[in-house]
């Protein structure tokens, strides 16, 4: 799926659907406008004509003047209007005359309405005809007279009706020439949204793809490795924060994974370098009954030492990331109390609580103390005492450990205890211990939801255990 083609898709298509409303709502509004407008000017036309038409005693007369009027005259594009007194014809135009039809169809009214139809005009045209149902005027100055020549003849002033009708074809063709403007302009404007958005869209697509121009130049082993956020949007900004962040968390990696490598290297290379030495001297004197005769035992030495390497190396790598079942259920208690026999002269249990069976990975638990245990033995003074503590967090079990350090720590050194391979000693000059033990510690632990920390007092270092 492509960002671009979806932005440009979706704003070309929300804007040209935006524009047609306006263009439909602006032609409808129009297209009313328009046919008010028309049917307010037959109004006003029929209310002129009716104007014309005036009464006295003598009778009805129609002041129409076909010169000033000539519309009603002429034979093509004509208007008609026509006169009724009661239902009789009293006049009508002459352009009536010209046609084969000529007269207008009579609608009944009563006095005072209008009404505005839809019909064919008589020369076969589509029209609007307006009725209109009056009686005439009567001049000021004769209305008493009339009114009394009325009276005596015992009669009333009839009603006349008025039809008066155009064409509406040339209004209908400027709406139908409009109609095809705006579908017109409609789809010019579609085509120019689209082309102004992809453009638009590229121009603000240009951060981007820049930005991964510059991440495809990046390799893990430049210094001061960084992405600038200089110039850029401000969407960008922690977009490029987060990539930072991240470069950062993979040069760490990058960099511990490196030291792993070496150490492990230079761990397996001792024992490898001294089984060489040891064969070559063997395959040099072979008449030193000496050299043979220590030489198996040592092979099996350097091989185990090999194999305790590569077994721990196994089980760290397993361990990074999984997590292990929490279904054994033992007795704290019982556990240190194996893991301290071995060594009861030089650690001082205190035990601050009873604590009933719980429930916990058997291996994961056994593993962590030992290791702990082994740690504080092998790395504190031969006479210095080791404190065990076992008290309980709420339900929870948690153990200390604390011993006197034999060399002095800083605080690197507390953050670097848990990295597989790390040793104090730069020397390596140790042939039991290989800087993993405190690593499967943490792995256990994680492993195992359990939560550990190292802190140092002077020269006595303290391990907690909180298992949950």
């Amino acid at each position: 799926m492509s960002i671009r083609n979806n932005l440009v898709k979706s704003l070309s298509i929300s804007l040209s659907l935006v524009f047609a409303l306006v263009m439909l709502i602006i032609d409808v509004v129009l297209d009313n406008w328009v046919d008010k407008e028309f049917e307010q000017s037959l109004m006003s036309k029929a209310s002129l004509l009716v104007a014309l038409v005036s009464e006295d005693e003598r009778g009805v007369e129609f002041e129409f003047s076909g010169e000033f009027m000539p519309e009603f005259e002429r034979q093509n594009n004509a208007e008609y209007f026509q006169l009724w007194i009661g239902d009789e014809v009293y006049e009508k135009s002459d352009s009536l005359d010209f046609q084969l039809n000529n007269s207008l169809p009579f609608v009944p009214l009563l006095e005072g309405k209008k009404k505005i139809i839809e019909t064919r005009l008589p020369d076969g045209r589509d029209g609007l005809i307006i009725y209109y149902s009056f009686k005439s005027q009567v001049d000021t100055a004769k209305r008493s007279g009339f009114y009394t020549h009325l009276k005596e003849a015992g009669v009333t002033q009839p009603t006349m009706l008025l039809a008066y009708a155009a064409s509406t074809e040339d209004t209908e063709g400027i709406l139908v020439f409009l109609d095809f403007l705006f579908v017109l302009a409609t789809f010019i404007v579609v085509f120019l949204v689209v082309y102004v958005v992809r453009n638009k869209v590229d121009l603000g697509l240009i951060p981007l793809n820049e930005l991964n121009n510059e991440l495809k130049k990046i390799k893990i082993s430049d210094e001061n490795l960084k992405l600038s956020n200089k110039n850029l949007s401000l969407e960008l900004v922690p977009f490029i924060d987060s990539i930072n962040s991240f470069i950062d968390q993979n040069k760490t990696l990058y960099e511990k994974e490196k030291r792993l490598t070496s150490d492990i290297a230079h761990e397996l290379k001792t024992p490898i370098t001294e089984l060489i030495n040891l064969t070559e001297v063997v395959i040099k004197f072979p008449q030193d009954k000496i050299s043979k005769a220590d030489y198996p035992q040592q092979v099996l030495g350097i091989s185990w030492r090999l194999k305790n390497v590569i077994s721990n190396l196994l089980l760290l790598n397993k361990l990074s990331g999984n997590g292990l079942p929490k279904d054994d259920i033992f007795d704290y208690q019982q556990i240190i109390h194996a893991l301290y026999a071995p060594y009861e002269s030089r650690i001082i249990l205190n035990f601050q609580t009873e604590l009933p069976p719980l429930e916990n990975n058997l291996f994961a638990v056994e593993t962590v103390l030992k290791n702990l245990i082994n740690n504080a033995i092998q790395y504190s003074p031969e006479e210095s005492v080791i404190l065990l503590t076992l008290e309980s967090v709420g339900e929870l079990p948690h153990v200390s450990i604390s011993n006197e350090v034999s060399e002095a720590l800083s605080v690197e050194d507390l953050e670097n205890m848990f990295e597989p391979m790390w040793q104090k000693d730069i020397s390596r000059s140790s042939s039991e211990n290989f800087g993993l033990g405190l690593a499967i510690v943490a792995s256990l632990c994680d492993a195992i939801d359990a939560d550990i920390k190292v802190t140092l007092t002077q020269k006595t270092i303290t391990f907690d255990v909180l298992f949950n």
